[in-house]
């Protein structure tokens, strides 16, 4: 771990292709070089040595430009607009409690650690799959499961599409979980009641005036507010990216600026006072419960898996370097200023989400009509972006076909969606597909193929071949040490991280939310 940082020192002349083999090599302590010949030796057999095509051919991939694939014309600012709608997903809702529970210095400085990671894990992707031979400026379509093929050979492929599929299906159905209830609670706000279709005690369309009745007990249904976010969705879900991206993400977009807006202003009235509602509020620096420290940062940066679709259907003009970290360091001082004022303004906060306490009493409410809006306009939008992602990897990565693709990308989360939407399945849901397998898709795999793809290169002996520049030019020399350096260290976070959860859960006996 500490290989890369002892060479930083190093005042050498450095060029700015990626160093030989056999330089890189006397840059690193004898156990590491070791350890790395030997992964070149089982890559190998794992791989073989002549690996099938990656990707559709050339000829299908054109014709289905416009059709089942999108083509290149997203530009900079809706590829901006693009990556911050991504990151703030479901997981920007837990925020506000972590800062309560574990305080605001931890929690800050495990964001900026999210921030740096998840940046250089989005870029060092991008330049593995620019890095696969034709692939330089992303001429051919090469989606995240497909340049695991190429790397890692047909069966880490079918693993990874599982673990790939697994991620995005629980974002998924946490997402649809939460607009969903946000919906019926708006309706219980307008018109006192909703409508659900319940299968069990007693089977048929009831009305319901408790929230709780139809996501916190043994009564198995289908509620109102799900089905209208299932028939909005599933038509955004049919479109391609870049179109969807064009409508649909900068209206999300808009809502999203407008809507933290109204939060900030609201959270500092109340935070100082202004009202009949003040108390006295304080938040410590070190809390007591890190349960919830890393899981909610994992899931709140886990945009990492959607940005290779990005990149094949961006405009080529467009800096992959320059929008990543525009649009992580945009959405990190959100992230701050929300979940600390959140945090300092709502008191004692109990629930999963901040949304709870803004659409109740005495909120004001354009505040609580805000918080409903947000589940609708801002999170609700990343459902089909889910959607579109799964299909596009499974029809590329020639799993299924395309109409199959669109059913298990388009229409099967919300099929099995509705098991998951009791609150202490979705608690769950969160944190542990969280710290398992978003860790794993979004920040493990990714620098692990970045170590894969330089030393790809340089035994094919192939030169200035850099296009994305995931660090910079002054490092690249070292990019193999800094990405070992970086595994490892994200590898060790994480474990901790399942550590501590396992502690609270088995130890303790406390539940992770609450």
């Amino acid at each position: 771990l500490f290989a890369w940082t002892k060479t930083w020192t190093m005042n050498e002349e450095v060029s700015d292709d990626y160093l030989g083999e056999e330089e890189e090599q006397h840059l690193l302590p004898s156990s590491v070089r070791g350890s790395i010949n030997q992964f070149d030796s089982d890559l190998a057999s794992l791989t073989g040595d002549d690996p099938e095509p990656v990707t559709l051919p050339e000829e299908e991939v054109q014709k289905e430009k416009g059709h089942s694939l999108g083509e290149k014309k997203i530009g900079n600012f809706l590829s901006f607009v693009f990556l911050i709608n991504q990151i703030y997903g479901p997981g920007v809702l837990a925020i506000p409690i972590v800062f309560q529970q574990a305080g605001w210095f931890p929690t800050l400085v495990i964001l900026t650690f999210f921030l740096v990671i998840s940046s250089l894990s989005s870029t060092m992707l991008c330049e593995a799959i620019a890095l696969i031979p034709g692939n330089r400026d992303f001429e051919k379509r090469i989606e995240y499961a497909t340049a695991v093929k190429y790397y890692y050979g047909s069966r880490w492929h079918f693993v990874f599409q599982v673990f790939m599929n697994i991620t995005l299906q629980s974002y998924n159905i946490a997402s649809i979980i939460i607009c969903a209830q946000s919906l019926d609670q708006f309706m219980l706000f307008l018109f006192d009641k909703t409508f659900a279709l319940e299968f069990y005690p007693h089977p048929g369309f009831h009305s319901f005036t408790n929230i709780a009745m139809l996501y916190s007990s043994d009564v198995i249904t289908i509620s109102l507010g799900y089905l209208l976010i299932c028939l909005m969705c599933i038509p955004m879900g049919m479109l391609n990216l870049d179109d969807n991206v064009k409508v649909v993400q900068t209206g999300s977009f808009i809502f999203l600026v407008v809507l933290l807006g109204e939060f900030i202003v609201y959270f500092i009235i109340l935070g100082i006072g202004v009202g009949e509602h003040h108390q006295q509020r304080t938040l410590p620096a070190i809390g007591t419960n890190y349960a919830q420290l890393v899981s909610v940062f994992i899931f709140s940066w886990a945009y990492v898996m959607f940005v290779p679709s990005w990149v094949n259907e961006k405009k080529s003009n467009v800096n992959v370097n320059k929008i990543v970290w525009a649009s992580g360091i945009a959405s990190f001082f959100g992230y701050f200023f929300i979940g600390l004022l959140c945090a300092w303004a709502v008191p004692n906060l109990n629930q999963d989400d901040m949304l709870t306490p803004l659409s109740e009493p005495p909120t004001p409410k354009y505040t609580i009509i805000a918080a409903y809006l947000f589940s609708l306009g801002v999170i609700a939008p990343g459902i089909p972006v889910c959607s579109i992602t799964t299909r596009y990897n499974l029809y590329v990565g020639k799993i299924c076909g395309k109409k199959q693709s669109y059913f298990w990308g388009v229409l099967a989360p919300w099929v099995i969606g509705f098991i998951f939407s009791q609150g202490a399945i979705f608690a769950e849901l969160l944190n542990w597909s969280s710290l398992i397998f978003n860790g794993i898709v979004n920040f493990l795999i990714p620098i692990f193929m970045y170590f894969s793809a330089v030393r790809a290169v340089r035994k094919r002996g192939d030169e200035d071949v850099a296009s994305v520049m995931p660090l910079p030019k002054k490092v690249m020399r070292r990019a193999v040490p800094l990405a070992i350096s970086l595994f490892g260290v994200t590898m060790m976070v994480i474990v901790i991280q399942i550590f501590v959860d396992f502690y609270y859960l088995a130890v303790l006996h406390q539940d992770l939310v609450g």
